[in-house]
């Protein structure tokens, strides 16, 4: 769902140039990137035959990832570009570099662009425009034959402006750009991806055997204690470290200030317009018959049949309702020494 359409263009009329053509991926951590890059990759850009349900060509898999923010650019030199022998301390012996070693139409992704130094972003423009590069300490000069991919989550025109990346290695990695949306965003726009996300994530962390009932039981805990309008901040990634929480511990706590209440997640996913029409209902149906306690005046107020608030009344959110009131009440209830005052 995040990159379906970005992806069609990998299998139409021009799936045999786009090895030549760079991919950006921009997005939010946790938003999917190396698995759009991987997607990418092993799609080889072959063409896909629907009416066999197959790719045209077969492959294998040919996509080399680098994290360039976990390593030095020395590293980072040696881990892409390869080097020769007595290059520098270390070295003992020549060894190929991913871009090296990458076949035709193979793949590399350079996770973190925006973190490499300018040293490095040079030699990268070179390999862009010129599709050659040579190993550290060595002359001779090398051909690349696969397709790059790079992934950052900063904004890079701000760090165009500050002069922490170069203007012209952008306009070469910017020809194909992908956003990965936040998962914010997703929900929002199709409310109804989320139980499916949560049966893939559920299979992934559990196994199939297990997966339907883990995905139900992460669901409703998400829908009871977060709400619809959670905003998510670690994206997918946070969505699995939650579903694997809720298996081992039965709860999940989010690296932030405390749930909303039921009525701020009620007023959350309204304004987001991330609820459905029954779940409007029943949420405004238990909210007012909280206040009430009467389903006939609670019928009176919304303009509804008796029977139809009856049933409509959710008891789950209705008992989390009236906990909050308690404690509310608790909280403005007098001390002893206060109460002659």
């Amino acid at each position: 769902a995040i990159f379906t359409h970005d992806m069609r263009r990998y299998r139409r009329g021009l799936w045999q140039r786009m090895h030549d053509v760079p991919t950006l991926i921009v997005g939010p951590t946790g938003s999917g990137k190396e698995l759009v890059a991987r997607a990418i990759g092993l799609s080889r850009h072959i063409p896909f035959q629907s009416a066999g349900q197959r790719f045209a060509e077969d492959f294998r898999e040919g996509v080399f990832a680098l994290n360039l923010s976990a390593l030095s650019s020395t590293l980072i030199e040696s881990e892409l570009f390869g080097h020769r022998r007595g290059a520098f301390t270390g070295a003992v012996g020549d060894r190929p570099g991913w871009l090296e070693v990458c076949p035709p139409l193979g793949t590399v992704f350079l996770d973190e662009i925006a973190e490499v130094d300018a040293s490095i972003q040079v030699k990268l423009l070179r390999v862009l425009q010129t599709r050659t590069f040579q190993r550290v300490g060595d002359t001779q000069e090398r051909r690349f034959q696969g397709k790059i991919v790079a992934a950052t989550n900063r904004d890079l025109a701000a760090e165009m402006a500050a002069g922490r990346f170069r203007p012209d290695l952008y306009y070469r990695l910017c020809a194909d750009v992908i956003e990965t949306p936040s998962l914010a965003a997703i929900l929002r726009d199709a409310p109804g991806e989320l139980p499916a996300l949560l049966r893939f994530l559920a299979a992934r962390i559990a196994g199939e055997a297990e997966a339907e009932a883990l995905a139900v039981a992460a669901e409703r805990w998400i829908r009871e204690r977060l709400g619809p309008g959670y905003p998510w901040p670690g994206n997918v990634r946070e969505l699995e470290q939650c579903i694997r929480n809720v298996m081992v511990r039965g709860t999940y706590h989010p690296p932030r200030a405390e749930p909303a209440t039921p009525r701020a997640g009620l007023a959350d996913a309204f304004l987001a317009g991330s609820l459905t029409a029954d779940e409007l209902v029943r949420g405004y149906c238990t909210l007012v018959y909280a206040q009430t306690g009467s389903y006939l005046e609670t019928a009176r107020r919304l303009a509804l049949d008796r029977r139809t608030v009856t049933a409509k009344v959710d008891r789950e959110l209705l008992a989390r309702l009236r906990d909050v009131t308690a404690s509310e009440r608790g909280r403005r209830k007098p001390t002893d020494g206060s109460a002659g005052r």
